[in-house]
């Protein structure tokens, strides 16, 4: 019997997909400073995160914002741009020692993970 392949992300619970989209938020902010949410989907797109993550992370993104904005973790302001109030997210301090955290975590998971492909 063949094994079934799967399509990217196929084999994840949703929920596991919108940890990792909390964390993709957080480290994309860490590294390129804010952005408003209709770019940051368009600069996930572009990168293929929303095939992998699937039909609904427009609508998980925003929750995701507003959950990171909750926790603390990001913060947002309102700017007008052409015209439009936009708003933006950038991230706190607490933020970036939680993204921090986790990318030490996940290593030392990735490592140990890495033995089952040898």
């Amino acid at each position: 019997m063949k094994a079934k392949e799967f399509a990217h992300g196929d084999f994840m619970p949703m929920e596991a997909k919108r940890i990792i989209l909390k964390i993709r938020i957080l480290g994309y902010l860490k590294v390129h400073g804010e952005i408003y949410s209709y770019a940051l989907i368009k600069e996930f797109e572009k990168q293929g995160f929303c095939r992998f993550y699937g039909p609904t992370i427009k609508n998980d993104l925003y929750n995701a914002l507003r959950v990171l904005e909750k926790a603390g973790y990001i913060k947002m302001h309102s700017k007008v741009d052409r015209g439009k109030s936009k708003n933006y997210y950038s991230i706190t301090r607490g933020g970036t020692s939680t993204i921090k955290s986790v990318g030490k975590m996940m290593m030392g998971y990735i490592k140990e993970a890495n033995r089952f492909f040898e």
